[in-house]
Parts: structure tokens; sequence; C-alpha cells
């Protein structure tokens, strides 16, 4: 945990490229989802029109319509996740397992299309208790929606977050799916490009691997998603708290010195503009620092990962750059600075 620690904290280089890929695999989502307005019921109705559902609540053709499209945008992005992020876990392993302080910073050869292929269907093959999950509890979150549209329980709160209180069961249990996926499909990826072992191998290895060392692959799973999970929680209130920050200095209708009662001055002066200024600075310092501690996070958890997985992998006696990590060559095809 030392090692991964210092390894995800002083290397910049693996700081960016880890945050590369942690926004690509959905954290994007996480750190926007501060700045969404959540809709009412009536923004809703307004978005969506009266041809979503029918009169006996069914979902109407349209709404299959739009479905399907949100469907291949989504699985075009999966799929362009899973490659470019099995490139991303390529170089995060061969980085940690470097011989020195400064093995992420030189250039590398491009890993073999086969391991990066295999890599994302051990990906893939783990993302299927997760689909089975979702597609669970959608059933749930759906008869949420419609009765939370049809008969409200509370107006003062938004509908999303309506929702989320009523359906948290489902959630929980498709969060819980989602971490152990997670888990063996990292610890799998790293098995195959440590030892090649072919796809369901090393997704049966990562399952031993598991058994064999309970306690410690569940303290570093505790620790490093742990830390992942509240870092990228910290970064989600503090961006809410300052996008709030900027809603408000937008929305006022009268002069901040007449609000906050300066008297004389409330004539006189009108600093909102001051003051949406400072609110979007706030947010994007406060974004920066999000994108700085999620790589930070990113990367201590792909090398904690990667330490563990190599605890019970055979030391290959060459060259790891060269042979024992799927890579295509020598340096004379690199994968950039």
């Amino acid at each position: 945990m030392c090692r991964a620690s210092v390894f995800g904290a002083a290397d910049m280089d693996a700081i960016i490229v880890a945050l590369a890929g942690f926004l690509l695999r959905g954290g994007i989502v996480l750190l926007l989802l501060p700045s969404v307005v959540m809709p009412s019921v009536l923004g809703v109705a307004g978005a969506t029109g009266v041809d979503a559902f029918g009169i006996d609540g069914r979902p109407t053709p349209w709404l299959f319509q739009v479905a399907a499209i949100v469907s291949v945008a989504t699985a075009l992005w999966l799929v362009l996740a899973l490659m470019i992020g099995s490139l991303i876990d390529v170089w995060l392993i061969d980085a940690a397992l470097g011989p020195d302080e400064a093995a992420a910073g030189r250039p590398r050869p491009l890993p073999d299309l086969r391991i990066l292929l295999d890599l994302a269907v051990i990906r893939a093959v783990c993302l299927v208790p997760l689909a089975g999950a979702i597609y669970w509890a959608s059933s749930l979150a759906y008869d949420t929606v419609y009765r939370e549209l049809i008969t409200p329980t509370n107006l003062a709160t938004p509908l999303a977050l309506r929702v989320v209180g009523d359906a948290a069961g489902a959630l929980l249990v498709v969060a819980l799916v989602w971490l152990v996926s997670e888990v063996i499909a990292a610890i799998a990826v790293r098995r195959l490009v440590l030892l090649d072992a072919g796809i369901w191998r090393s997704i049966g290895g990562a399952f031993i691997h598991i058994f064999r060392r309970p306690v410690s692959s569940a303290s570093t799973v505790i620790a490093t998603f742990g830390a992942s999970i509240l870092a990228t929680g910290l970064a989600m209130v503090a961006t809410a708290v300052t996008f709030d920050w900027c809603r408000v200095a937008a929305r006022s209708q009268q002069p901040i010195p007449l609000t906050i009662g300066l008297g004389s001055l409330s004539t006189t002066r009108d600093f909102r503009p001051i003051v949406f200024i400072l609110a979007t600075v706030a947010l994007a310092v406060v974004w920066v620092a999000a994108l700085a501690v999620s790589g930070i996070a990113s990367a201590w958890r792909s090398a904690a990962l990667t330490f563990e997985t190599a605890a019970r992998v055979p030391r290959p006696h060459t060259n790891p750059t060269e042979a024992g990590l799927g890579l295509s060559g020598r340096l004379s095809g690199r994968s950039g600075d």
C-alpha cells in the first residue's frame, strides 16, 4: 500500500493517465452530476412531451425510439471505453512494476492488439452481472418514476431524489454487484497482462486469488475503493456547493449590498458581477482540484491492485517491458512520452 501511495501521488504522468481512464469509464458523469439541475415533474413533462406514456401508463413507441438511440450511443461509448481503457490498464501496470521511480515517464512500446482485445473481453464479461442487476433494478425504478409522476409524494423534493430514496435497496444491490464485478475484472486483467493466461483462466484465477488471499484482497479493496469513493464524494460535494454559488449569484434580482443589508451602500454600489466572477473562479478551482484528487486516487487504486495481483504471480526472468506485459516489441513503436 505504501508503494502504491507513492506511485499514485508522486508521478504526474501516472496521475494524468489514471485520470483519463477514470473519466472515460464513467467518472466524468459523476463529476458532472452535481452541476445538473434536477428536473421537476413539469420539467420532465415539458422535455418528453405528452407522447412518452399512454393513458394506461405504458410507454409509447416514441419512448422506445429514444431508448434505442440512447442504447446505441451507450454501446459505442462502452466499446471505446473498453479498448482505450485496456490500453491504459497496460500502461499503468507497466509503470507500477517499473524498476525505477521514473518508469512512468519513459516511452514504451504499444501492447499487442490481441492483448487489448482479450482485456476488453474480460471487462465486458465482468459487466454481464452488472447489466443483469441494472435490468432488475430498472423495473423497480420505472414503477417508482411512474408512481411519482402520477401521484407525487413531495413536490418540494426533486423527482430524481425521490426516486433514489424509494429505490435505495435496488440501487444498493447494483452498487454491490458493480464492486464485485470491478474487483474480479481488475485482478483478471492484471493476471492476463502478467501471465498471458487467456480470458477464462484469468477470470478463474481472479476468483482463486481472492479465495487464497481473502484478508489481503479485502484490505486492498476496502482501502483503495474506499479512498476513491471518499475522494469522488468530496469532489461532488465541493462541486455542488460552488455550482450553487454560481446559480445564486446569477439569479440575484437585487444589488448584493441590499441583500446583505449594508445600508447606504445599497444605493451606490452593485457587486453582483464581482460576486458572480468570484463564484465562477471558485467553481473552476474546485473542478481542477476534483480532477487532481480523482487522478491520484485512481493511480493509487490501480497500483495497489497491481501489487496485490503480482504477489501471487511468478516474477518473469526477462525484462517485463519487453516480454512480461504483452507489449508488441522493443521501443521502436512507442505510445508517447
